[in-house]
C-alpha cells in the first residue's frame, strides 16, 4: 500500500474485471481492496480504508445499488463509481439519485475510469491531499 494514496474498493463478481481494474488503478498510484460481492464488502466494511467504491450494479444477492443504499442508511457516504455490463436506465437513475460520481457501461475506456476515480477521490472530504 502506498502511503498517502487513496484506497479504492472494487466490488465486482467477475474475477477478471477485478484483477484488470486493480492492475490499471494500481499503475496510477491507487491502493486497491478487492471484493467479489456486496456481502464480502459489508463483512469487511469496519476495517475498510476505502475512500471510493467502484461497484458493479449487477451483483448477486445484494445489488450494487442496494449496497450503496444500505451504506447511506448506515451513515456511510463513500463516493461511488458504478459499472454495468448492460444498459440499465432504472439502475442509472437510481445511481444518480444516490449521488454517483459516474456510471460507466462496459466496455469503458481506461481514461474514463481513471477520470471517474480521480474525481471521486478528489471530491471525498475524507481523503486528505
Amino acid at each position: 500500500m502506498v502511503k498517502g494514496r487513496p484506497v479504492v474498493a472494487i466490488v465486482d463478481r467477475d474475477a477478471s474485471t477485478r484483477k484488470s481494474t486493480e492492475t490499471l488503478l494500481s499503475a496510477f498510484g491507487f491502493n486497491i481492496e478487492l471484493y467479489c460481492s456486496s456481502e464480502e464488502f459489508l463483512s469487511a466494511s469496519a476495517a475498510t480504508q476505502a475512500r471510493c467504491l467502484l461497484v458493479n450494479v449487477e451483483l448477486d444477492h445484494i445489488s450494487g445499488i442496494e449496497l450503496i443504499r444500505y451504506l447511506i442508511q448506515a451513515g456511510v457516504n463513500i463516493p461511488t463509481v458504478y459499472i454495468c455490463a448492460t444498459r440499465n436506465e432504472v439502475a442509472h437513475r437510481a445511481a444518480i439519485e444516490l449521488g454517483c460520481v459516474a456510471f460507466l457501461e462496459k466496455p469503458f475506456g481506461s481514461a474514463q475510469l481513471i477520470e471517474a476515480i480521480t474525481t471521486a477521490t478528489s471530491t471525498n472530504p475524507f481523503f486528505e491531499k
